[in-house]
């Protein structure tokens, strides 16, 4: 990798980092209001693991159909987030639910069935 290559890189994960604080520490009530929609879906389902999560949250970001019922039915619950923060701006709730699967990604390689990631967070959501 070029030495351009490896600036931009780091430039650009510095700006990821700088979203991720901010939305940490502005609006942490979001981030634990979808952290909640998994962990409550996790304790009630057994299907329900980190790669279907993470497919919930794509399909939140992207508006397209979620890949199976359980990501579809997140992806409502998701929805449903923002009605209940009504005074968040839509970029931030974007940035939010990015934040939350950066989460996902870094705790999970996401497999079928592996729920490393809810695991995690099912310790801190009563």
């Amino acid at each position: 990798m070029s030495g351009y290559l490896r600036k931009m890189k780091r430039q650009q994960l510095r700006a990821n980092q700088g979203t991720m604080d901010r939305i940490v520490r502005k609006h942490e009530d979001v981030l634990r209001s979808i952290e909640t929609v998994f962990v409550r879906a996790y304790r009630q389902l057994k299907e329900v693991d980190d790669q279907t999560c993470h497919a919930a949250i794509e399909s939140a970001l992207t508006g397209q159909a979620a890949r199976d019922p359980i990501s579809a039915m997140l992806a409502d619950r998701l929805g449903q987030v923002h009605q209940w923060h009504r005074e968040v701006q839509e970029a931030d709730r974007q940035d939010a639910l990015r934040v939350v699967a950066r989460s996902i990604r870094n705790h999970s390689a996401r497999r079928p069935g592996e729920i490393e990631y809810l695991a995690f967070i099912d310790l801190y959501i009563p």
